[in-house]
């Protein structure tokens, strides 16, 4: 006989989730979600930054700056190597210039062909091996380098740097001089690449620096182990997952959830597939939807965090907290985050 495993405890995390219910027409309404909040006791984790409160879901402080280039290549290797690098992203970035100031005005490929990555990639690729500096490419959308020691300073988070002057979200120590000279190179070297040279003819987006930035070492795994099984597709994520030994599903396998194979803990780490929030948010309710069923059914307990750390938890007492009404989801205005 095959007994199933019944999960005790789910955490959602939804990152996006203000901005996502800020988007929405203010009539529209998502009952369970509404339900949630409404009746769950109110908790928090205080967290810096999302990805800090990724650490603290995993019962991990990290201290200062989180590793995400780290925990990229553990995620992008899809296992935890024993070394001793320290590790550093380097993002592909698309950066203009007005007649005073650079600014970074997006990361990613935009919509060059994989053999236009590719030439991309070998261009910053023979930069960095001039300098003694391995590229990792296990991804295609993003890449790390691995350094013997570690810096002293930090780089500027990726999402925090795009729109600011590069002069400005450069760091201001005297070590980060050798890092200034290697983008200069990168970006010599990308304005003269045939890939780049045809975009810039076609009147087309290039990809014309790389932004480096996430530096840290693989972090040590949890002293307990608070997750079975993790549903997510963000690198961080999957990279705590990989070096707590969790069991690892994609996030899209969230929209459909069994649950009853994923032992007693699970942490859904919600990926909008979709730049659409109406649809998002739907896709959440039917999830949610879901999971307030198995609360009444199997005493289930459920955790709902945003990006900011705070949220509700829900349980079979809470649903029973029938004079606290159900009112449209409601989260004051949006606040910058660092990642």
């Amino acid at each position: 006989m095959i007994f199933q495993v019944t999960a005790s405890h789910i955490t959602l995390l939804i990152e996006d989730l203000g901005n996502m219910v800020r988007a929405v027409p203010g009539d529209d309404r998502f009952a369970s979600l509404e339900r949630i909040f409404a009746r769950g006791r109110a908790c928090r984790l205080d967290s810096a930054t999302p990805d800090h409160l990724r650490f603290a879901l995993f019962g991990i402080e990290p201290g200062g700056f989180v590793p995400v280039a780290a925990l990229t290549h553990v995620c992008d290797r899809k296992k935890a190597p024993q070394d001793e690098y320290f590790w550093l992203r380097a993002d592909p970035v698309t950066m203009w210039a007005d007649m005073a100031q650079v600014f970074m005005t997006s990361h990613g490929f935009a919509d060059l062909d994989p053999f236009e990555r590719n030439e991309i990639e070998n261009t910053i690729r023979a930069v960095l091996l001039e300098e003694g500096i391995d590229l990792h490419s296990e991804h295609p959308e993003r890449w790390c380098i691995a350094l013997g020691e570690p810096l002293d300073f930090e780089f500027t988070p990726l999402d925090e740097a795009l729109g600011m002057d590069v002069a400005d979200a450069l760091p201001d120590h005297p070590e980060a001089r050798f890092w200034r000279r290697i983008l200069n190179e990168i970006q010599v070297a990308l304005h003269q690449c045939p890939v780049n040279v045809r975009r810039r003819q076609r009147g087309k987006q290039e990809i014309n620096s790389v932004w480096f930035w996430g530096g840290g070492f693989i972090p040590d795994a949890a002293p307990h182990d608070l997750i079975d099984t993790v549903y997510s597709s963000h690198p961080v994520t999957r990279g705590l997952a990989i070096i707590n030994d969790c069991r690892l599903k994609n996030s899209g396998e969230a929209r459909e959830p069994d649950f009853r194979q994923d032992g007693r803990t699970v942490l859904v780490d919600w990926n909008p597939l979709t730049e659409d929030p109406v649809e998002e948010l739907n896709q959440l309710e039917s999830l949610a939807s879901q999971l307030l069923m198995k609360v009444h059914q199997e005493n289930l307990v459920l955790s709902v965090f945003d990006g900011s750390g705070d949220g509700r938890n829900y349980d079979r007492s809470a649903g029973r907290k029938f004079w606290k009404r159900a009112s449209p989801l409601f989260f004051g205005p949006a606040s910058p985050v660092r990642t």
